[in-house]
């Protein structure tokens, strides 16, 4: 009977939450058996030299009672390598040795769980190396002058009397800020100033923030794993940048990089075990190493047992053999030692990619690999100990999750400054109405342009990925190609400057900006907003008035007089923030007016037989009609209540209480809502839900114009932007995540509302266009339109010219679609000699 109930010796099936919990149990216990130093999670590891069971062997066959010792580097995880907890300890000592001295201290094979689970332990030998081994390289010869980029040697000259020496870990950021992330044990104190090491000099770089991550429970980070006073060291520090510009953002040698590794409670994994590790430190240079462990728990103080995310040790086999073989040589010559990893004094804070080599169909051996790396974890060290007048450390160093980190510090990682731009309305925003364009089937009631729309969605616009990056960019970091992006999101990926470029450097050694090809500088900026919302006349706002009588009001020369009205008050509140500032003309918003032009020349293009035109148009018009629909795009609380400022941290400028309100809402919010709460499919389900809804009549390009007015009266009615900016004020202080979600409860639903109107009226604009330039007649469904011709003409500053306020036509009736405008002259309250007109 025992033989038919004994649990099964088949540990495969066992998670790594079995493992936690286990070692929960069971860690007290294995700790006080002798020379027993640590314990971490991973796979059962098995000597190199141990033969391969045969076919009909059991992987679990009984070893030898004195087999050779277990080491990192001596052993291997195997296919049929089970999940197991890890011993770690200072000396191997045979079974038969401690039996005889004291049974109690061998440590078990296997540890059995009240509910009958058995959990595996695996002992390895962790003996410690002398210290003075690891400092062999000299730091001069490693710190080229003026280099300041992820791997960069920095410095705390104010240390308690001693210098720290750390390694520049990554560039983060938060809404306002960019840092370098490293060890908080070298940063110190906030405020503290810390410098870059080169070789002949010491720049100030910055100093060091508030924010950073010490000693943390555990079960407050992972929730979901049993834990008995257990803490998770993080030592992680920041150092705001006094200057973004003078840095890299890139890791030398390592490229492509990927998104950060997203690991928490739930998506920790045993895969994690035996995958490659590449960093780039400011002393050993390029660090090669291999997970080995998971929550390495080291040591015991006051009750508490602490515990590091990851345990790196030295590669066991990698993507080049040939690297170990050096190491392997070392360990044939003297096998009680062990072969450590190569970490030293100023490595702490190096950032860790796992290296990835992406799988091939190609049977060739000898292709070129194509390899990305993840970043996921930074370095903060090896355990030291002082034992008989010596310095020693373990032959393995521990890592803290990357991912957790920017999480509860609310940062975001920076692969590129590039990459780093905040856009308007996200580029989510604008492509999910583009791909919603052809739902609104009511309204685009002709087949031929339905056909045409469905044959050139891409054209218009893309899905965004679950991970949410894909957006494209004209140019790419260490890319020669000029890339194609989707018309619905080109008024501000190729159109303006502030966002097409990349950072290069210039001749002086110093970072400049190198403009993409389509910039048109900040010439179309005007076109993506309108400040409607201020009292004109009578106490009506300028937008109600626009609404209740266009004839008198939407008309350029109407809209500069109101600007020119109202241009004291931006004064004032531009003085609050800067009394040096000069803001004339940038609140003239012109967004209808642009709408007005992009019909007339959607009009002429279908009259003309020009498909790649018509699409073209319409593809941008995507654009303005999203901004549209957007509360803060048509506010003069754009970016917060402008009356109301603040003092930066650490700084004797201002910036506004709801600093951060526009991105906040339109960008984090809606890729909350996107990746967590379906917002594609509730929008589509939205635009059919509100087929009911009056819409006005279009029939031209001034009843286009008459159109966008209406729709943002009634995104202004559905989402007031002051509740925008006063729910934003009551989150300040919040994770961003934790803001994403409180938005999304207070206005995800009525935004999807407002962006599946803006959507309903994109498509009547569309199929009035097409029915104005008679486009059944005169453009062919399936068109052949390609990226090429389409790049022609945005990129083409004559096609759809980007044009300011004052050089609308007077004349609503006129034909807008040619690209000559008038220069209006302007109010008497504008003629001053230290202004020219726009």
């Amino acid at each position: 009977m025992d033989i038919l109930f004994k649990s099964s010796s088949n540990f495969a099936s066992l998670s790594l939450k079995d493992l936690v919990e286990a070692r929960d149990l069971f860690h007290y216990h294995l700790m006080n058996k002798k020379n027993v130093v640590a314990t971490a999670l991973g796979l059962y590891r098995i000597r190199k030299s141990d033969p391969w069971p045969s076919k009909h062997e059991d992987a679990t066959r009984k070893r030898s009672p004195e087999s050779e010792r277990r080491t990192l580097f001596n052993s291997e995880v195997r296919p049929y390598s089970w999940p197991c907890i890890y011993v770690f300890v200072s000396n191997w000592e045979y079974e038969k040795d401690l039996a005889k001295t004291n049974p109690s201290d061998v440590v078990p094979k296997t540890l059995y769980l009240p509910d009958g689970r058995t959990v595996p332990v695996c002992v390895i030998e962790a003996r410690k190396q002398q210290l003075s081994k690891d400092l062999k390289i000299k730091l001069d010869g490693r710190t080229p002058r003026n280099l300041l980029a992820p791997g960069s040697a920095i410095i705390n000259e104010d240390g308690q009397g001693m210098t720290r020496l750390a390694t520049a870990g990554c560039v983060v950021r938060d809404s306002e800020r960019y840092f370098v992330m490293t060890n908080r044990h070298v940063v110190g104190e906030p405020g503290t100033e810390i410098s870059a090491l080169q070789t002949h000099r010491r720049p100030k770089i910055g100093v060091s923030a508030k924010k950073g991550l010490g000693r943390q429970d555990f079960r407050t980070i992972y929730p979901n794993f049993a834990s008995t006073n257990q803490r998770l060291l993080m030592d992680v520090g920041l150092v705001e940048l006094d200057n973004i510009l003078q840095w890299k953002t890139e890791f030398p040698g390592i490229a492509p990089i990927g998104p950060v590794l997203d690991l928490y409670d739930n998506s920790f994994s045993l895969k994690l075990i035996t995958m490659k590790v590449i960093g780039q430190s400011a002393v050993t240079g390029t660090i090669r190493g291999e997970i080995h462990g998971l929550f390495y728990r080291y040591k015991a103080m006051g009750g508490s047992e602490y515990i590091s995310d990851f345990l790196i040790g030295p590669e066991t086999y990698g993507i080049d053999k040939e690297r170990l073989k050096t190491e392997e040589d070392a360990e044939a010559r003297n096998p009680a030692e062990n072969i450590s990893l190569g970490v030293h004094h100023g490595d702490s804070g190096t950032a860790l990619f796992i290296e990835h080599v992406e799988k091939t169909d190609s049977e060739d051996t000898k292709a070129v690999k194509k390899i990305s790396y993840y970043p996921f974890a930074l370095l903060w060290g090896k355990e030291e100990f002082f034992e008989d007048g010596e310095s020693l450390s373990q032959p393995y160093a521990l890592a803290t999750s990357l991912s957790t980190a920017l999480d509860h510090l609310d940062l975001d990682f920076v692969r590129d400054i590039n990459l780093d731009q905040d856009f308007i309305w996200g580029w989510v925003g604008h492509y999910i109405i583009g791909r919603s364009l052809p739902l609104s089937a009511d309204l685009v009631t002709s087949q031929k342009l339905q056909g045409f729309l469905d044959n050139n969605l891409d054209l218009l616009a893309l899905t965004p990925d679950a991970a949410l990056g894909n957006d494209p960019r004209v140019l790419e970091k260490d890319d020669d190609e000029v890339h194609f992006v989707p018309l619905a999101d080109v008024p501000d990926n190729v159109w303006k400057s502030n966002v097409n470029f990349i950072m290069v450097e210039g001749p002086d050694g110093k970072k400049q900006r190198k403009v993409g090809p389509g910039s048109r500088g900040q010439n179309d900026n005007p076109n993506h907003f309108a400040d409607l919302d201020l009292p004109y006349e009578n106490g009506e706002t300028f937008l109600a008035l626009n609404q209740s009588a266009p004839d008198t009001y939407l008309n350029p020369k109407a809209w500069i007089d109101y600007f020119a009205e109202i241009e004291p008050q931006y004064d004032a509140w531009a003085q609050l923030l800067d009394p040096n500032a000069d803001l004339r003309n940038k609140h003239w918003g012109a967004l209808p007016f642009r709408v007005h032009q992009l019909f007339d020349i959607m009009v002429k293009a279908a009259r003309d037989g020009d498909a790649a035109m018509f699409l073209c148009a319409g593809g941008v018009l995507i654009h303005y009609m999203g901004d549209a629909c957007q509360p803060l795009h048509t506010s003069y609380l754009s970016q917060g209540d402008p009356a109301k400022v603040v003092p930066r941290p650490r700084s004797s400028k201002m910036k506004l209480e709801a600093d951060g309100v526009h991105v906040g809402y339109e960008d984090d919010m809606i890729a909350y809502g996107y990746q967590q709460k379906n917002l594609g499919a509730e929008l589509a389900q939205r635009i059919t839900d509100l087929a009911a809804e009056p819409m006005p009549p279009i029939t031209d390009g001034y009843e286009a114009s008459k159109a966008v007015i209406a729709l943002i009266s009634a995104t202004q009615r559905d989402i007031a932007p002051r509740d925008i900016v006063d729910k934003w004020v009551e989150l300040i202080g919040k994770p961003a995540k934790e803001k994403a979600a409180a938005m999304w409860d207070d206005f995800g639903d009525r935004t999807i509302t407002c962006m599946a109107r803006g959507t309903r009226y994109l498509a009547k604009i569309w199929q009035a266009a097409w029915e104005q330039g008679n486009g059944d007649a005169n453009i062919q469904a399936a068109a052949a339109i390609t990226e090429a011709a389409i790049m022609a003409l945005y990129n083409d500053p004559d096609k759809m010219p980007s044009v300011a306020l004052d050089r609308y036509p007077d004349d609503r009736n006129s034909d807008w679609s040619h690209g000559k405008c008038r220069h209006r002259a302007l109010p008497s309250c504008w003629q001053r000699t230290d202004i020219t007109p726009p």
